[in-house]
């Protein structure tokens, strides 16, 4: 994988000379089927930011491999991955090698081709797997640049029949990233476990989220996006007890550069549930229970009685408190019907216990904050919402954020431990929600997913389920009409409950693909009509993959016809 030689502080920089790049002599005559090619590339030197650091050099390293883009005779789009390079393809240092390719499909030398270093970032169709820094980084400099470094070379000609040489340019911007808490100015990375960073294009409603994992150790945390002009980010951050967070405008990270970033983030624990006006208007509670209190901007708390308006300008933050611990339930209060667009974001234990709601981490009775935000179509985004509970009660979500339908980020759900009905209807109906939160829990409880996200029309992408113990009717017609959704998420629990997966992915019209491993699907309604109408709206192939031992009906309560059953190799059902 890549080496890094590392010198020196990060700095930004720009790109400079070649260093011993040179044309590929002719390549002997080939009598076999494989023909046998060779290229030798390299990184260009300039201003010394070649790597990370300002004085770092990118080098290759023995075992690594490159990805060669061609056309076939055909003029198919190919991709080949060279062969591992030894020590004896390295030159100059590390900044020049030659990699070898065995070709099995004749290459049309009359067009032109792509390098793409390292071959990891290579996608079969040719471009580069920009995916995988959305989920697969870990914030170290090792695998960063063994695995997501990528730098590519295109369009170019055969020289003589043979490949070309060419210097390979970086393609991403990279940052070594310190983080150090607003309050205290302590310096929190060694402690981070998890990283987010979005960065949003304002003008044009697009957005790129980096999800990072990592092991707590010493900074920085280093992270390669896509490089960006004059964009808005938001930065969250947790070490499993705190959440942090931070916001940054006009950030303009360049292509092959990179930045040492420090930054100052806000303890969102320490945080009171807080809406923020994103215009002038009204924010109503409704029912608000006794002793519940209200400030806005800071300002001194009013207590509520009764169903109450708070007049908002543009920019107005009002945080809201409990009193004491005596508010433990606010079943049929909600915060909804007013007129100003608004963003949800701190820490909702503060309802619960103003004076210790930053450790707060138990909920103790059902239905504690069940449609607290409910039918609110004026909320955009809870994406700064802690909801910190490790030990949740049963019902205590319940419709929370149901019928938001401008809701378009939603809060993580950190909780592995869950109760039964606790996130039951949590999104039902939120049509603008394009990305579910995570659910990190190993194990089910009654109805805890049932009805989650259905109606939630934009939904593209679903969390993972890792789950294999579930239990009554946990994941029932959890992703329903979700017309969106192309790709269903795995599926590993070995034995289904009843009603488990009972109408899951009704009405998915564009699902694509299923990956069920159960191998104990005889329990009652457990798969009741869970593919109705599903990928309806598909003209290509629709696979099923699933244990070739599974006995599994021929409808839309197993696998619905015109369906592809697979292996889980990905071998064809039968062979």
């Amino acid at each position: 994988m890549a080496a890094l030689a590392l010198m020196g502080a990060i700095m930004t920089g720009c790109s400079s000379s070649d260093d011993g790049i040179a044309d590929t002599p002719k390549q002997p005559e080939n009598t076999g089927k494989v023909v046998t090619l060779k290229t030798t590339v390299g990184f260009d030197d300039k201003a010394g930011t070649r790597a990370l650091t300002a004085d770092g050099v990118k080098t290759f390293a023995a075992g690594e491999t490159m990805a060669l883009v061609y056309a076939n005779q055909s003029n198919k789009r190919t991709v080949k991955e060279s062969e591992p390079l030894g020590a004896g393809d390295i030159a100059a240092d590390g900044k020049s090698a030659t990699f070898t390719f065995n070709l099995t499909e004749e290459p049309n030398k009359n067009t032109r081709v792509k390098y793409i270093y390292p071959a990891a970032m290579a996608m079969a169709d040719g471009n580069e797997n920009y995916e995988a820094l959305f989920t697969e980084q870990d914030g170290t400099l090792t695998k960063l640049a063994s695995n997501f470094d990528v730098a590519t070379t295109d369009n170019l000609a055969w020289v003589n029949g043979n490949l070309p040489g060419a210097t390979l340019e970086n393609q991403l911007a990279i940052l070594a990233i310190t983080l150090k808490d607003d309050a205290t100015g302590a310096n929190i990375t060694g402690s981070i476990t998890g990283l987010t960073l979005t960065a949003r294009d304002l003008s044009h409603g697009h957005s790129t989220t980096y999800n990072i994992t990592r092991s707590a150790a010493p900074g920085p945390i280093y992270v390669a996006i896509i490089p960006t002009n004059n964009l808005y980010f938001e930065v969250t951050a947790t070490d499993g007890a705190y959440t942090y967070t931070k916001t940054l405008e006009g950030k303009t990270y360049e292509i092959n550069n990179g930045y040492n970033v420090s930054w100052r983030m806000t303890n969102m624990n320490t945080v009171p549930l807080t809406m923020e006006a994103l215009s002038a208007g009204t924010i109503v509670v409704n029912n608000p229970r006794s002793g519940m209190q209200y400030s806005k901007n800071g300002g001194d708390k009013t207590t509520m009685s009764g169903n109450t308006t708070i007049t908002v300008s543009a920019g107005d933050k009002v945080q809201f408190y409990g009193t004491g611990t005596s508010i433990t339930c606010y079943d049929g209060t909600s915060i909804a019907g007013g007129t100003a667009y608004v963003k949800v974001y701190g820490n909702i234990m503060s309802l619960v216990n103003e004076d210790g709601f930053a450790t707060a981490t138990t909920l103790t009775v059902a239905y504690t904050f069940a449609s607290l935000f409910k039918g609110n179509t004026m909320l955009t985004d809870a994406s700064g919402l802690l909801l910190p509970a490790t030990t949740l009660a049963e019902v205590c979500y319940y419709s929370m954020f149901e019928s938001c339908t401008s809701l378009t980020a939603a809060p993580a759900l950190p909780a592995t431990t869950l109760a039964s009905d606790c996130y039951n209807c949590m999104f039902l109906g939120c049509s603008s929600l394009k990305r579910a939160p995570a659910l990190p829990a190993p194990t089910m409880t009654q109805s805890c997913y049932s009805n989650m996200f259905q109606g939630c029309t934009s939904l593209e992408t679903a969390p993972a389920l890792p789950a294999t113990t579930l239990a009554y009717s946990c994941y029932r017609s959890m992703f329903r009409d979700c017309i969106s959704l192309k790709t269903a998420p795995a599926l590993p629990a070995p034995t289904l409950p009843e009603d488990c997966y009972y109408a899951m992915f009704s009405g998915c019209t564009k699902l694509k693909a299923v990956t069920c491993l159960a191998t104990n699907i005889s329990a009652l309604w457990c798969t009741t009509e869970w593919l109705k109408d599903a990928g309806t709206q598909v003209t290509g192939t629709k696979t099923f993959t699933t244990p070739s031992t599974t006995n599994w009906r021929s409808d839309d309560s197993g696998i619905p016809s015109g369906w592809t059953r697979l292996n889980p190799d990905g071998s064809p059902y039968g062979q």
